[in-house]
């Protein structure tokens, strides 16, 4: 995250333009966020739950 106060006006700007237009994107598709989250976590499971497969093998 950058740190808004430490940059220019200009670029305040375009970081608060993207930012309001991500917010308004979200809102307006909750549906496909709610997939992409989903997606994500279940990536992640998938990864810890063979990773911990890995770290039980090597411990035979």
């Amino acid at each position: 995250m950058v740190d808004i106060d430490t940059i220019s006006q200009e670029e305040r700007r375009i970081i608060e333009a993207r930012r309001e237009y991500q917010r308004k994107w979200r809102a307006e598709n909750k549906d496909k966020v709610q997939q992409h989250n989903k997606r994500f976590y279940e990536k992640k499971a998938a990864e810890n739950k063979s990773r911990a497969a890995e770290s039980t093998n090597k411990e035979d």
